[in-house]
């Protein structure tokens, strides 16, 4: 697989784009219930309720950096080979550098990848023609093979690709 030509994203970022959106959709199931817990809460202010719509907007950063830094102490002690050499092993409860990193790039991937499935979607398929048609697809567990959702696919993985060469052209750097 390493003989791919670089525009071909590696099967490390299908399976990134895979479990990210997997995880997204958890977290949205899960923020809809906090949602309807918690309407009495944010009818009291509308600051309470602003401050509480900030959080639930970035929450998904702290989500992915903890299941990814448990992700990887899984890993390391039941696969430990399948570490890469250059990165150091999780140490502790807390999420360290790298996986807040990858909280950081997943979150930023789900919104530009849900960006650009609903730029085409309204652009390219004339029967999507209200916004809350386009982001059913986040609620609930509905079929994962619907055409925004694979837009989103393909899109998270080319993303995870671009961030994969760029660590190569660091590290080729930082080697020479």
């Amino acid at each position: 697989m390493k003989n791919l030509p670089n525009w071909i994203p590696n099967p490390n970022a299908w399976m990134n784009a895979i479990l990210l959106l997997l995880l997204i959709r958890g977290i949205s199931a899960l923020i809809n219930i906090i949602l309807q817990m918690s309407e009495s809460l944010m009818a009291i202010s509308p600051k309470i309720r602003i401050v509480f719509y900030f959080l639930v907007l970035l929450s998904p950063i702290l989500v992915i950096a903890v299941v990814h830094h448990w992700l990887y102490i899984f890993l390391d002690r039941f696969f430990p080979n399948s570490r890469s050499p250059e990165m150091s092993s999780p140490q502790g409860f807390f999420p360290g550098l790298m996986s807040w990193w990858e909280g950081f790039y997943g979150w930023q991937a789900i919104a530009l990848a849900t960006l650009v499935s609903t730029a085409v979607t309204i652009i390219f398929l004339p029967s999507f023609n209200s916004l809350s048609q386009l982001l059913d697809g986040w609620d609930g567990v509905k079929s994962f093979l619907t055409v925004p959702m694979l837009i989103r696919l393909v899109t998270i993985a080319y993303l995870y690709q671009l961030e994969h060469l760029v660590r190569e052209h660091l590290m080729s750097i930082g080697s020479a």
